[in-house]
């Protein structure tokens, strides 16, 4: 189905509901037909992931590639619950979050194309199932959260397609776009302005502003993607950790408080690379630079902590349930 919007943006949908599979923007037999290609798009000079919910300095490194990760910093945000209002983990696999993915582009897709952007978003679905389910290491916490992809839209607007962080652009994207209620996923993938990566919205932001509500991403940082080394789907896994309420891993360097998680050791910067055994702070333990919620190379991240399950669970009961 394609239909008009504002700004002579053009919208067409690929929908899954109850396991079923519609194809709408393309027939059955035209999708068969397609074989998969790489994906390759966009080609950004530089990506950055950008939090705007970490204390303490920036942080940024180079890659060989030109690609980095960076963001500026703020304060922890406020929350409403106290540690005693607090409730055990939901149990893992208990929350089904519906999942609205939009893919954003400047000009209209050939249906080729299109196809291979299905691809690549299932294939970020199953990433983010994946890590939430704690099967990417041995240790990896089994989280509450799964996903189901409930609908894939196609939108053709120049302005969107490169809206920077906090944007009229990004504004008027997720006022046109955005379905759903708290507990629903919004992912925007574009090729987002500023070099950037991706950002999210906390769940403590979300009754304030509802329809901004989301998380926005480089598209070439999906699956297949081009900014290597971050195109295995792990910004993705990172960006939503921090929709579900998840702070850096080095959020704070030292302090005690750090990211408000007890079993994620300090650390003092953000890790770039897979900088093994690396030990920042002197509190006991070296520093999760497999973590999803570190910079570390998307290869090497591959593990959320019982403490991160914990708290995601918590503020899912307080803000999105």
């Amino acid at each position: 189905m394609v239909s008009s919007h504002p700004s002579g943006t053009r919208l067409s949908h690929i929908g899954i509901r109850a396991a079923a599979v519609t194809v709408l923007a393309l027939s059955a037999s035209t999708m068969a037909a397609l074989a998969p290609t790489p994906i390759g798009v966009i080609t950004a000079a530089s990506a950055q992931c950008f939090d705007p919910t970490d204390a303490g300095a920036g942080a940024t490194a180079s890659r060989g590639n030109g690609l980095v990760r960076s963001d500026p910093h703020t304060e922890l945000l406020p929350e409403t619950f106290t540690a005693s209002s607090r409730t055990a983990r939901l149990a893992s696999g208990s929350v089904t979050i519906p999942t609205y993915v939009n893919v954003i582009t400047a000009s209209e897709l050939s249906q080729e194309e299109q196809a291979d952007r299905t691809h690549q978003v299932e294939r970020q679905i199953r990433v983010l199932n994946r890590a939430y389910a704690g099967r990417s290491a041995s240790d990896a916490a089994n989280t509450p959260f799964r996903f189901a992809l409930t609908e894939t839209t196609f939108v053709v607007n120049g302005d969107w397609a490169t809206m920077g962080y906090g944007s009229a652009a990004e504004r008027e994207a997720k006022i046109n776009l955005r379905q759903g209620g708290a507990n629903a996923l919004n992912l925007y993938a574009a090729n987002i302005g500023q070099d950037l990566l991706g950002w999210a919205t906390f769940p403590q932001s979300y009754s304030s502003a509802p329809k901004q509500d989301g998380v926005v991403l480089l598209l070439d940082s999906m699956p297949g993607g081009n900014a290597a080394p971050y195109n295995r789907g792990d910004t993705g896994t990172h960006e939503v950790g921090h929709w579900l309420g998840l702070y850096h891993t080095f959020q704070g360097g030292c302090q005690r408080s750090n990211d408000l998680v007890d079993d994620t050791p300090a650390e003092k910067s953000a890790a770039y690379g897979c900088p093994e055994g690396r030990d920042s702070c002197r509190t006991a333990g070296v520093d999760p630079i497999d973590n999803f919620m570190d910079y570390s190379d998307d290869v090497c991240m591959d593990r959320f902590t019982s403490g991160q399950a914990d708290r995601m669970s918590n503020l899912w009961t307080a803000y999105r349930s």
